[in-house]
């Protein structure tokens, strides 16, 4: 994927939560409160991510850490069960806590492929979750989820988004660009040889963000994401 054809269409690989995604509401998320509450269903675990860092995290890793830590099985199976019960949470706290877009990601997406960029996603999010939280903050129809890699597709991230590039265009060719806010984006970006840019919502972000060597760091999705991606 190193090699790059300046003829060949732009790949745009956008991150969810925290990039797409945001959650204005009580804390914890809903994200955080649907695992809790499957590791409650199925295990009779309290508190099952307290002391977690979610940002950046993938679905198939905070479950395996979550039963690793309860001295519970952590193999496939076990996981997957964890993950679907957790979607199942996840669509019913969605009715009443919804997600909200950051910035205008409809027209920023729109505005790439009428360019000729390919967009995709690469996400921590399982396919399913993925759905659920795009859809409650209004966005169900703005990216194609045929055209992605997801938590559930691999427990690392730049698995997820090798998977994702690679489902975006069947053979190398063009620029692959990494939309996230986590320094670990940015690495995956780079594992595959890719360009990275950042969405800080605050300071925090930003500072890590450029420690991590992102490209160009933009507060939000809108016209300055399209000028950072294009350029």
């Amino acid at each position: 994927m190193n090699r790059v054809d300046a003829s060949a269409p732009r790949v745009v690989l956008f991150d969810l939560d925290g990039t797409v995604l945001t959650y204005d509401g009580e804390s914890p998320g809903p994200g955080r409160t649907a695992l809790e509450s499957a590791m409650r269903q199925l295990h009779a675990v309290e508190r099952a991510t307290e002391g977690f860092r979610m940002a950046g995290g993938t679905d198939w890793a905070l479950a395996r850490r979550m039963l690793a830590r309860a001295g519970l099985g952590d193999d496939d199976d076990a996981i997957a069960a964890v993950l679907s019960c957790y979607v199942g949470h996840l669509e019913v706290l969605l009715r009443t806590r919804s997600y909200r877009a950051i910035g205008d990601v409809a027209g920023a997406v729109g505005a790439l492929r009428a360019r000729g960029a390919i967009v995709g996603v690469a996400t921590g999010n399982v396919r399913e979750g993925a759905s659920l939280k795009l859809a409650s903050a209004g966005l169900g129809g703005t990216f194609d989820l045929a055209l992605g890699g997801f938590g559930g597709d691999a427990e690392h991230r730049p698995d997820i988004v090798r998977i994702a590039a690679e489902r975006c265009s069947s053979s190398a060719g063009g620029a692959i660009i990494v939309v996230g806010d986590t320094e670990l984006d940015v690495r995956a970006a780079r594992a595959i040889g890719a360009r990275a840019i950042g969405v800080a919502h605050d300071g925090k972000t930003h500072d890590e963000l450029v420690a991590a060597g992102a490209d160009a760091i933009v507060t939000a999705c809108g016209d300055a994401l399209v000028t950072a991606v294009l350029a």
